[in-house]
C-alpha cells in the first residue's frame, strides 16, 4: 500500500515539474525592449529622440492576433511620428493619431507585415522637445497589448535619458 501512495505522489511530482518547466520556457520568448537614441535637432532647434522598441511574441505569432501599441512620455516632449519595420525594412514614417492626451498615444501594428515568422518585430516613435523644462531626466515607455485567442498579453518597458545631453547634442 505504501508503494502505491509513493508511486502516485511521484507521478504527481513529475507531472507538476514538467508543467512548470514547459510554462517557463513558453513565457521566455515573449518580450519587449525599449531604448532611446538622440537624433540631434530639427530645423526648429528642438531636440529629437527616437524611442526604438523590439519585441517578440513567440508562439503567439502563429495564432490569430491583434496588437495595439501605446507610448507615454515625460512632460515637455511631443510625439511626431512612428515607424514599423514591415517585411524586413522600415517604411514611410506615419503620423501618430491626434488625441487630447498630452502624455500618451496609441498606434496599431499590422500583424501581417510587421511581425516575422519567428514572432519578432521592431519600430520606433519620434519625440521632439517642445517645451524644455527644468528636470534633469526624461522617460518614455512603450506598452504592447497582444490579443490572441481572446487572451490579452501586455508587454511593457521604458527608458530614460539625461535632458542636458539631448538638448546639447
Amino acid at each position: 500500500m505504501g508503494f502505491v501512495v509513493i508511486g502516485i505522489v511521484l507521478v504527481i511530482c513529475i507531472f507538476t515539474v514538467t508543467l512548470v518547466v514547459i510554462r517557463k520556457h513558453s513565457n521566455g520568448d515573449i518580450k519587449l525592449e525599449v531604448t532611446a537614441v538622440c537624433e540631434g535637432k530639427n530645423e526648429l532647434d528642438q531636440a529629437i529622440m527616437k524611442i526604438y522598441f523590439t519585441f517578440s511574441i513567440g508562439k503567439l505569432a502563429h495564432r490569430k492576433k491583434d496588437i495595439i501599441g501605446s507610448i507615454d512620455w515625460s512632460k515637455g516632449w511631443m510625439p511626431v511620428c512612428y515607424n514599423l519595420k514591415e517585411n524586413g525594412a522600415y517604411q514611410e514614417d506615419r503620423l501618430l493619431p491626434a488625441t487630447n492626451e498630452k502624455t500618451y498615444t496609441t498606434f496599431e501594428i499590422n500583424t501581417t507585415n510587421a511581425i516575422d515568422h519567428l514572432g519578432r518585430g521592431e519600430g520606433y516613435v519620434v519625440l521632439v522637445l517642445e517645451d524644455p523644462i527644468s528636470t534633469v531626466q526624461s522617460r518614455a515607455g512603450v506598452i504592447l497589448a497582444v490579443t490572441a485567442n481572446m487572451v490579452t498579453y501586455q508587454l511593457s518597458d521604458s527608458t530614460s535619458w539625461n535632458n542636458d545631453f539631448a538638448v546639447n547634442h
